[in-house]
């Protein structure tokens, strides 16, 4: 098994933007929500070791209208990263079983107050 950070987006903001800077299990159980009804799309995911955190910043930036941006880093074995439905359960099943922690939020000012564009990252927790 090998770590892959998995990004997510959506052109949806994620409400509130205090949300973003709640405790760690709500954030979990926000995104687990998202998740689980196909508000955020897989956009990419990448060998941890090659990855960029610069890669899902450009997502809230022009041409995208992307509002919400949400990295999940877990491992995952060769023949969940062939199969999008698996990714999307495996990233599920790490925030509902708090396998992983958010370690980063932010949210990004623009014209639109009632839309934030946000971006949260969730880590491992043997690494986090």
């Amino acid at each position: 098994m090998y770590t892959y950070t998995m990004t997510f987006v959506s052109p949806e903001p994620i409400g509130n933007a205090n949300v973003v800077n709640r405790h760690s299990s709500d954030a979990c159980k926000l995104v687990a929500q998202k998740l689980s009804k196909r508000v955020l799309e897989l956009a990419d995911f990448n060998w941890t070791t090659e990855y960029s955190f610069d890669n899902s910043l450009s997502y809230l930036q022009e041409p995208y209208t992307i509002n919400f941006v949400v990295e999940v880093r877990v491992k995952l074995d060769m023949l969940t990263i062939l199969d999008r439905e698996a990714i999307y359960k495996r990233c599920f099943e790490a925030l509902v079983k708090h396998e992983v922690l958010l370690t980063k939020s932010h949210c990004i000012e623009n014209d639109d107050p009632e839309k934030p564009k946000c971006i949260m990252c969730f880590d491992m927790k043997s690494v986090a």
